[in-house]
């Protein structure tokens, strides 16, 4: 009776594992003929590449291809397949072939280039999650303004559909890309969106669809001219550490960039629960420590649907000579406020997806340049420019040719100032800030902001009061981010005048926040709040300060905030630093009782539980 008991359980189990459909029965819509998922391009080397495609019947595979328009070669698969997947070896590094793929009546014709033979510099583009993009990268025809770039291929960290062990929704992807994918690889590091590698892998439909350098996944890095990168697939970022040990010493090449699918630094999704922000002390730290120690240029990351930039971070701190440079680009726009770690966060007012980032990796300079949509303008605009040097004459250099500029080079060697983030460049661009041209203020202040350094944060404090927009709200924000701590009585006179810009207020809140004495801001941030018809994103801005700065002597006044408060934001954020000053972890979603309570009696009963954690801390 045992072993029958134990054996149907077995059975059970089993039956459990099962997919509904088996890989094999999954086959592809039968339609009369030609491709359900459209040939792409993958692992492209100096001699190779590799095809894969799929077609609704089992059928022979054949790739054509040759130089100058002949099709004089050809490779094909032994056995009739479905997926098909054909790599062809051989060939001539840094060279451009034709080929063609026949699937019944349809044919695909393209070229494509093999990798480059010497270490010679680079171009790629970097994308993120776009799986959420729904029609807008064919709406805003993003791939025509990648196009001017001539980019060598796409590096994205996946998330490249909604659940990657669902073939049905993949043809969307590969469709999404089809006049990128056949002709440019588009490199991937699996995102949590594909699925697991380990489990169900009759399923995994993206290891079916992709092929990277050997050893493939979980880890591989890749050559491509100057440049090695290193791709870790999601399931395995904490344990990547002890890979990078043992491969980053066989790497010679002069630049190394990683790639994965969670940030290490990230402030996270606006809103106010903190939610996915990483500040590189926690789960990625051995990460980060890795960056460290192997002199990584850049880190990129996805996950998060926002664009972030990160100032150089060595040790844990700024450090614009040594540092690593961590980029989130997550597909989409929605940062949440700027941390100390925060250079560059998408501005969710004006932006929106799609967006990507350009990277040419040179002789004598890393650039690269972001670019988001518009709303405000409905085209695609730049969101960043940073250029890392790596020439040390170079700053010197490019600040020699500030003087005696003027129009179109006075413009570009003002940004490539600040790109570079050129310490010295900073009291000479103050000048800059009383030009008639409004264009050449603008850019000013923009290269004081990228540069952000404390010595120049009394002169910007003059001008956040500024007629021009970009102006004043580009002094705020160079402010927020190397504020001296002697500058925060000003500061906050600027922060609490309701005449001010709200958005100039916002940045000066985090500049308080980041930068002054605890006591001192928190005391601001409660004077904020309590002037309930302050502006609604002011409020919330000194919330969220407010809950980063207060301590336990705050408990009774914030409790009582909490019970009055109307703005869910605000009542969120005051629960979120009541939490953690109590000790007691009450839900914060949205959809939380207490994200929905109405002010008054109603909120009592999350006050008392606090007290109670209170009372029980203190004994």
């Amino acid at each position: 009776m045992i072993k029958m008991r134990l054996f149907c359980l077995v059975l059970l189990a089993a039956v459990a594992t099962v997919p509904v459909l088996a890989a094999d029965a999954q086959e592809a819509p039968a339609t009369a003929s030609g491709f359900y998922i459209r040939p792409h391009l993958q692992n492209v080397s100096k001699d190779g590449a590799t095809w894969i495609w799929e077609t609704p019947q089992t059928s022979i595979g054949v790739v054509e291809f040759g130089q100058n328009g002949a099709y004089d070669k050809k490779a094909e698969e032994t056995q009739a397949q479905t997926i098909h997947r054909v790599r062809v070896t051989g060939l001539t590094p840094e060279t451009v072939y034709n080929y063609r793929i026949n699937a019944g009546s349809e044919q695909q014709e393209s070229t494509f280039k093999t990798a480059p033979a010497t270490d010679r510099p680079i171009t790629f583009v970097l994308i993120g999650d776009s799986r959420r993009w729904d029609q807008t990268w064919e709406e805003t025809k993003m791939v025509e303004h990648v196009a001017q770039w001539s980019p060598e291929f796409y590096l994205t960290m996946g998330d490249l559909v909604v659940n990657g062990h669902k073939k049905d929704l993949w043809p969307e992807h590969f469709n999404r890309f089809s006049n990128v994918m056949d002709h440019l690889w588009m490199v991937t590091a699996r995102g949590n969106h594909e699925g697991s590698q380990i489990l169900d892998p009759d399923n995994d439909w993206f290891a079916k669809y992709h092929e990277l350098p050997a050893p493939g996944e979980p880890y591989c890095g890749m050559e491509w001219g100057n440049t090695w990168i290193g791709l870790i697939s999601y399931e395995a970022t904490v344990a990547s550490p002890k890979w990078i040990n043992e491969e980053l010493p066989k790497v010679n090449k002069k630049y190394k960039i990683l790639a994965h699918h969670f940030p290490v630094y990230c402030t996270g999704y606006f809103g106010p629960e903190d939610s996915r922000k990483e500040m590189g002390t926690t789960t990625y730290k051995p990460l980060a420590d890795e960056c460290d120690k192997f002199e990584i240029d850049i880190d990129v990351a996805g996950h998060t649907h926002i664009y972030e930039r990160s100032h150089p971070i060595r040790n844990g701190q700024r450090d614009d000579v040594n540092g690593t440079v961590y980029v989130v680009n997550g597909g989409d726009i929605n940062a949440n406020y700027p941390e100390w770690f925060t250079a560059v966060a998408d501005d969710r007012e004006t932006f929106a997806k799609p967006t990507y980032t350009v990277f040419h990796m040179g002789e004598d300079q890393i650039w690269f340049r972001s670019f988001a949509w518009s709303k405000k303008e409905q085209k695609i605009v730049e969101i960043d420019y940073k250029i890392i040097p790596q020439l040390e004459d170079l700053p010197k250099q490019t600040l020699v040719k500030l003087q005696g500029a003027s129009g179109d080079a006075l413009l570009q060697t003002i940004q490539d100032l600040g790109a570079m983030t050129v310490h010295e460049a900073a009291e000479p661009l103050l000048a800059y800030l009383e030009n008639p041209d409004q264009a050449v203020r603008a850019a000013a202040t923009t290269a004081l902001r990228r540069i952000g350094l404390p010595e120049t944060s009394e002169k910007l404090l003059a001008y956040v009061r500024d007629e021009n927009e970009q102006v004043r709200r580009e002094a705020a924000r160079a402010i927020e981010i190397a504020m001296p701590e002697g500058l925060a009585g000003a500061v906050a006179q600027v922060a609490a005048d309701e005449s001010a810009d709200p958005n100039v207020r916002q940045a000066l809140l985090g500049a308080l926040q980041l930068h002054a004495p605890a006591g001192y801001a928190t005391e601001q941030f409660l004077a904020v709040l309590k002037k309930a018809d302050a502006p609604e994103p002011v409020r919330q801005r000194a919330a969220y300060a407010l809950s980063r700065t207060a301590t336990e002597k705050e408990v009774p006044v914030l409790m009582e905030m909490f019970k009055q408060e109307a703005s869910q934001y605000v009542t969120v954020r005051l629960a979120f630093a009541l939490n953690s000053l109590t000790g007691r972890r009450q839900p914060l979603d949205g959809k939380a009782p207490l994200a929905q309570s109405k002010p008054g009696e109603e909120r009592q009963p999350f006050i008392d539980k606090w007290l109670d954690a209170t009372e029980k801390k203190a004994a």
